[in-house]
């Protein structure tokens, strides 16, 4: 049965929302919002970097590159990226950042976050990105908007394709148009993260796997993430996706219920799966609807927290095509943000 957690005066409002929409329908919210945030307090985001649950602020409206990459720690593909007068409707901007990719690595910025204390990281991040794909977009191997966490915070990514992370460690979590099939899902690192046959490498899980879930390319679209992190020696760890201001999956500890597929869980569905375990191939078998997700230990030390935010574009697959995407309006906060609010 779906967790539905609706507010009194809402409630049957939303749940009759839910179910006509198959794609809200397979998200089992718990009580996270949708729709309007923080950012329906700041129309164009105006003055939204001044709230104090704001961490960080990037809107690309500097003069040059080199002003914009001075808010940013790592940068990489200067050469791909440029100043673009193309902007989401209702922004309050006049530009943002276009990284056109034709060969080699694309675009990135990387840096940390900082908190009040004056230390690296939070417990619970909320990251809201606007992204545009070129209509000829081709297909990308691998893609961030991305959280994550260093322990001890690093000025530079370090991730380990194919390796589990060490729970003391890292974790990283990213948004990817995933395959080339072009849908939203996960690409999420942890230290309980699934293996894979030949040998159960261990390459980015995913959570969703919902065809309908489409990359729309040639448009805005408003993707926002948050990671919360679990209390060490639990596993009540949680991650959250919403696009266009809907929440398409939530999960945590509990929630939803779904099938393990190796690397792979499949919200709602039950049947014949695989793990990789000790001895290498185990065979599982769930009842219909599948069981409840374990939840995610994201740490098994309290000093690993969420201390960084990442956006890039890697390379293309298959080899000889171009990569050309649009951000703007990111913004880190502690709360929902949502998208961004018209006067």
């Amino acid at each position: 049965m779906k967790r539905l957690v609706l507010s009194t005066t809402l409630g049957f409002l939303a749940l009759g929302l839910l179910m006509e929409d198959p794609i809200a329908a397979r998200a089992e919210p718990t009580g996270l919002p949708e729709g309007p945030g923080l950012a329906r307090k700041y129309p164009g985001d105006a003055g939204i970097d001044k709230d104090t649950n704001v961490v960080f602020v990037e809107n690309f409206e500097e003069d040059s590159l080199a002003g914009m990459c001075k808010r940013w720690e790592d940068i990489g593909g200067r050469e791909t990226m440029s100043f673009s007068e193309d902007v989401p409707a209702g922004s309050g901007g006049k530009r943002s950042l276009m990284t056109d990719r034709q060969k080699g690595s694309g675009a990135k910025l990387y840096r940390r976050l900082k908190n009040e204390a004056g230390g690296w990281g939070y417990d619970q991040v909320f990251a809201r990105y606007y992204v545009k794909f070129a209509l000829d977009c081709g297909e990308i191997h691998h893609f961030g908007t991305n959280l994550g966490g260093n322990n001890p915070a690093t000025r530079w990514p370090m991730v380990s394709a194919g390796n589990r992370p060490d729970g003391a460690k890292s974790f990283w979590s990213g948004i990817e148009p995933y395959g080339s099939a072009w849908v939203w899902d996960y690409y999420t690192y942890w230290c309980e993260m699934r293996g894979s046959p030949p040998r159960g490498r261990t390459w980015g899980n995913s959570f969703i796997r919902n065809p309908d879930l489409n990359v729309q390319r040639g448009r805005w679209i408003c993707v926002e993430q948050m990671v919360k992190m679990n209390d060490v020696g639990d596993t009540n760890g949680e991650q959250a996706l919403w696009i266009d201001g809907k929440l398409v999956s939530h999960l945590g500890k509990g929630f939803p219920k779904g099938l393990w597929t190796w690397d792979k869980f499949s919200p709602g569905k039950g049947g014949k799966g695989f793990r990789w375990g000790a001895d290498g191939r185990e065979g599982l078998r769930v009842p219909e609807g599948g069981t409840p997700f374990e939840g995610f230990r994201w740490r098994t030390v309290k000093e690993l927290n969420v201390n960084y935010v990442w956006i890039y574009v890697y390379t293309q697959k298959p080899a000889g095509h171009r990569i050309k995407v649009w951000f703007d309006d990111v913004v880190v906060a502690r709360t929902y943000i949502g998208p961004l609010a018209r006067e």
